[in-house]
């Protein structure tokens, strides 16, 4: 699944979501983007961008290649079922913009020869300072956990990325304190915000 930026899709972007997450329109510049802006306290380069909210209707796996406004993703189209919260390599795409859409926030890291494990484990453990998020609260059946993914992106442009409904982060490197505030800033924020734990 290649990443595609297409413009027209702008056409059928929705600049509404969930409280105060949507991007205005007057913030965004041509191509329905904003300015990269750099995150207070954080190291590596650590920024992070707000994008257009597209119009995010269900499709097939098996669809075809899916045309998002953002590398990574940040709303737009996606699979019907989205991926069990937590860390795994290799989560397609379409699987995590859903749980993008359930308010949740996906950090992904590009894959280079004999670093892959090394930094998925930076990740993992950057994750382990995030805040209790208010909406996973434990249950007699489900322990407690937070609306996050940690995977692998092979097609994003930075060392790691991040995305969360409306907007992208980048680093050239894992920074835990950058990744907390984008996480706090933005978890939960999107048009279904709910912890249900995923299928695939």
């Amino acid at each position: 699944m290649k990443f595609q930026h297409v413009i027209p899709l702008l056409l059928t972007a929705s600049l509404t979501g969930c409280g105060d997450s949507g991007p205005d329109a007057s913030a965004l510049g041509d191509g329905g983007a904003g300015a990269w802006v750099a995150i207070a306290g954080g190291s590596c380069n650590a920024r992070e961008r707000r994008y257009a909210e597209l119009a995010s209707p269900h499709v097939e796996p098996d669809a075809g290649a899916i045309a998002w406004l953002s590398n990574p993703p940040s709303s737009g189209p996606h699979y019907g079922q989205w991926a069990r919260w937590g860390a795994r390599a290799n989560i397609a795409r379409g699987y995590w913009v859903h749980n993008l859409e359930h308010g949740g926030v996906v950090f992904v890291h590009r894959c280079t020869s004999g670093t892959c494990d090394g930094v998925q484990s930076q990740l993992v453990a950057a994750t382990q300072g995030f805040p209790n998020d208010s909406a996973c609260r434990p249950t007699e059946t489900e322990p407690a956990r937070i609306r996050v993914i940690v995977t692998n992106d092979a097609e994003i442009e930075a060392p790691v990325m991040g995305a969360a409904w409306g907007w992208v982060y980048a680093a050239d490197c894992v920074d835990p304190a950058s990744m907390r505030s984008f996480f706090t800033a933005h978890v939960g924020r999107a048009p279904e915000d709910f912890c249900f734990e995923g299928s695939i």
